[in-house]
């Protein structure tokens, strides 16, 4: 069995049997690989045209609010194109507890494995690119991802409230000080960000 990791977490993605593409997250997953979740999807759609997704949650370590909210993103395109419900697979007891918190289990499904037959094919496995942002374009990611969770589940508005005040005034800032400097993109992202949710 594979040792789990201790870093930042990673995407993987494959394309297997039919219109289907296997999603695998890796170590901890938060605001900082994010977006390469949503690029890995965009790859595979991009490449197979549309397409359903699993996610295999196997090596996943953790999962902040944003992450999520990305998964959500990824759920909500998916039943909105009539593809029916994204699915989970091999998801930790603490994420899948989060996930019910935060009612992702209301457009995805979660299975205690990849549905039979998917992955009995020899498939290439790629990763998926970290994504470069500016500091705005990563608050502004955030904010979406945050938003996605609100429109999953009204509930959420209410317990993501002062994180969104805090990365609305935070994006402010940020545009502020690329407008001064000339909008050059920041390599560099905070240490920490707002997070109410906890594994």
């Amino acid at each position: 069995m594979a040792e789990l990791p201790t870093s930042s977490g990673t995407v993987e993605f494959a394309h297997v049997e039919g219109k289907v593409a296997v999603l695998r997250v890796i170590g901890r997953c938060s605001f900082q690989n994010s977006a390469s979740l949503e690029k890995a999807a965009e790859i595979c759609e991009r490449e197979i045209g549309p397409c359903s997704f699993v996610l295999d949650l196997d090596l996943c370590e953790y999962m902040d609010s944003t992450f999520l909210g990305a998964v959500a993103g990824i759920a909500l395109r998916q039943r909105r194109a009539q593809r029916g419900n994204l699915i989970a697979v091999n998801v930790p007891p603490s994420i899948r507890r989060t996930m019910s918190l935060l009612g992702l289990t209301h457009v995805l499904e979660i299975h205690e494995r990849l549905p039979e037959g998917q992955m009995d094919q020899e498939v290439e496995v790629r990763e998926s690119d970290k994504e470069q942002m500016s500091r705005a374009e990563q608050v502004a990611h955030m904010i979406q991802a945050h938003r996605r969770l609100i429109e999953v589940d009204s509930g959420n508005e209410v317990r993501f409230k002062d994180v969104l005040k805090y990365l609305d005034e935070s994006l402010a800032r940020a545009r502020a000080v690329e407008q001064e400097q000339g909008s050059s993109p920041a390599n560099s992202s905070a240490s920490s960000e707002p997070d109410s949710t906890s594994q």
